[in-house]
Formats: C-alpha cells, sequence, structure tokens
C-alpha cells in the first residue's frame, strides 16, 4: 500500500511539473515576441509567435487558427478587419492558442485517458 502511495504521488508530482513547464514555455515565447515586437510593421513576430503557439497546442491549435481566418473573413464580409499587429493583438492570440492548448493537453487528454482506462475496448 506505501508503495502505490508513493507512486500516486510521484505521478500527480510529475503532472504537476509538466504542466508547470508547459505554462513556461508559453509565458517565455510571449514574452520573447513581445520584447522582439518593433512597431506595427512587425508582423513577423506576430506569426512567428503564432506559429510556436500553433506547435505548443497542437492540433487543437488548428481548431483556433480555422476560428481566426473565419472571423476575418466575417468581418470582412460587413467591411471590417481584424486588428493590425500589435503587442495587445499578439497576447491576445497568444492567449486563445495557450488556452486551448491547456484544455487539449491537462484537461481533455487526462480525461479521455481515464475514460479508456475504465472502459477498455473489448477485443
Amino acid at each position: 500500500m506505501n508503495i502505490q502511495l508513493r507512486s500516486s504521488v510521484v505521478k500527480k508530482t510529475l503532472w504537476i511539473v509538466a504542466q508547470i513547464i508547459w505554462v513556461a514555455i508559453c509565458v517565455l515565447a510571449l514574452i520573447e515576441a513581445r520584447q522582439g515586437y518593433r512597431g506595427a510593421s512587425d508582423w513577423q513576430m506576430d506569426e512567428g509567435l503564432a506559429f510556436e503557439m500553433m506547435v505548443l497546442s497542437f492540433p487543437s491549435s488548428f481548431a483556433v487558427a480555422i476560428g481566426l481566418a473565419s472571423t476575418g473573413a466575417i468581418l470582412g464580409l460587413i467591411g471590417l478587419a481584424l486588428p493590425a499587429p500589435s503587442r495587445l493583438e499578439m497576447t491576445c492570440t497568444w492567449f486563445l492558442f495557450a488556452l486551448a492548448g491547456y484544455i487539449q493537453w491537462f484537461v481533455l487528454v487526462p480525461r479521455f485517458l481515464a475514460q479508456r482506462k475504465r472502459n477498455p475496448r473489448p477485443r
């Protein structure tokens, strides 16, 4: 029983460490992009951050990217546009990708794996 308790504590500790590391990498990507941002014409830094976040939150990042592209298209139909690149726009985009990735990796995947463990497929 003592070994099983230790195993459970180690698993929970490693899970928390994995979450902290993932969030830290996301925050570091944002900090790097914000520090490297040089003004409204610096779309490369914005795109670079979006690409980094797409990798970190893959595959849910595709849903965010499709949502942003669809929003831009719909706004275009009514004569509006997404905001121009800025630190605020970059941070908002980062937040959407980070939220999607966190929910995917640390909420949905664990629930799926726990459910699969409780109800294994018959062979």
